[in-house]
């Protein structure tokens, strides 16, 4: 108690002091501004870091768009919007899985993102690791078939026309028949879902709604298309649909890259049951 009251008793002397000597204080306000002045550079980098990551994962997955301009546009004769997602969908529908395989290829991701979230960016992580190690065949994602393919889909579109229309709501509501399949959980028995203890309970919370007006899915969403043999789903009634990931798995860059490395090449949980923790 004795050393509490004499640090006590030098911080009070020291506080009469600053009062008493009036020279000091024009100091301390003047040192306190310059404090302030040169801490600034380092908050600006902070910010601008933050906001380098936002615009990085953004520019990232705008090269991969998919459009939903003209979703909102009914051409005459159509009963479906005229964006480039419109399209995507109309042949899944219709089960085109020639036109699909030609236009976008055999295998490929389709991500379903909200701009500007965190969870985009950790996503962003991920695609660009798991693209950049394939790309310099890293030996841990060599071998991997085909080439990589991703086109992205922005859930929060605005229309240009009427800004409370959103236009993947509109997709949603004329493509509903789609959405309607996918509910049904036909993909719980796939490796992935079994390992993830996913039931049709999940799906159905992720694509139909009671409110008819609105897209219940969260983002990021990912789809794995493949047209090829090594697809597992034996009844695609999403055709060349193989896999949906509704969280990458992973804390890091490189873990989340490994989770999409092995839905791309049906390895790991995506391809045998695994004893794992959920």
């Amino acid at each position: 108690m004795k050393i509490l009251s004499a640090i006590g008793a030098f911080f009070v002397r020291i506080g009469r002091w600053i009062k008493e000597t009036a020279w000091i204080q024009p100091l301390l306000i003047v040192g306190s501004i310059f404090a302030v002045i040169f801490s600034i550079p380092y908050v600006i980098d902070g910010v601008e870091s933050w906001f380098d990551e936002s615009d990085a994962s953004n520019k990232y997955f705008l090269k991969y768009q998919l459009s939903l301009k003209g979703a909102d546009v009914i051409p005459d004769g159509k009963n479906v919007g005229s964006s480039k997602v419109d399209e995507f969908f109309t042949y899944l529908e219709e089960d085109k899985a020639d036109e699909i395989k030609e236009k976008y290829g055999e295998r490929f991701f389709v991500a379903f993102i909200k701009e500007d979230s965190t969870t985009v960016e950790e996503l962003y992580g991920g695609f660009k690791t798991f693209q950049e190690k394939w790309a310099e065949k890293n030996p841990e994602f060599a071998g991997l078939k085909g080439k990589f393919k991703l086109y992205t889909i922005y859930t929060d579109a605005i229309s240009e026309e009427d800004d409370e229309t959103n236009l993947f709501d509109q997709v949603w509501l004329n493509h509903y028949s789609v959405f309607e399949t996918l509910s049904s959980g036909y993909l719980k028995d796939t490796f992935y879902a079994r390992n993830k203890n996913y039931n049709q309970s999940n799906y159905e919370t992720a694509f139909v709604s009671d409110k008819l007006d609105s897209c219940p899915m969260n983002a990021p969403t990912v789809m794995h298309f493949d047209f090829t043999e090594d697809n597992l789903v034996e009844d695609q009634k999403v055709v060349g649909l193989s896999n949906i990931i509704f969280t990458v798995d992973g804390s890091t860059d490189l873990e989340r890259a490994r989770t999409l490395k092995n839905c791309w090449a049906h390895t790991d949980i995506f391809g045998e049951i695994k004893s794992v923790n959920n």
